[in-house]
C-alpha cells in the first residue's frame, strides 16, 4: 500500500486522503505523486475546455510566469 504518511503533508484531510491512499493501493501501489499529476492533468484540461475565460487567464498567467510576450516574432530562414 502507498505510504499514508506522505500524503499527510498535502493537507487533503478526510475523506480525500483515505480515498487517495485506497486508489493508489488499488492502482498497483502507484505513488501518490503520479496519481495527483494524472488527476491535475485531467482536471485542468477539462476546466480549460469547459471555461474559455479560465483558459484565457490560465494562458496569460503561464505566459507571464514563463516571461513570454504576446508579440509575434517572425523567424526568417538564411536563404530569404
Amino acid at each position: 500500500m502507498s505510504n499514508p504518511s506522505k500524503g499527510a503533508r498535502l493537507g487533503l484531510g478526510e475523506p480525500w486522503q483515505s480515498m487517495l491512499n485506497d486508489f493508489c493501493a488499488a492502482h498497483y501501489n502507484a505513488p501518490e505523486r503520479d496519481m495527483i499529476r494524472a488527476a491535475l492533468d485531467f482536471f485542468i484540461q477539462n476546466r480549460l475546455d469547459a471555461e474559455p475565460e479560465v483558459k484565457k487567464r490560465f494562458e496569460e498567467a503561464r505566459r507571464k510566469r514563463l516571461g513570454l510576450s504576446d508579440s509575434v516574432v517572425r523567424i526568417v530562414p538564411k536563404n530569404e
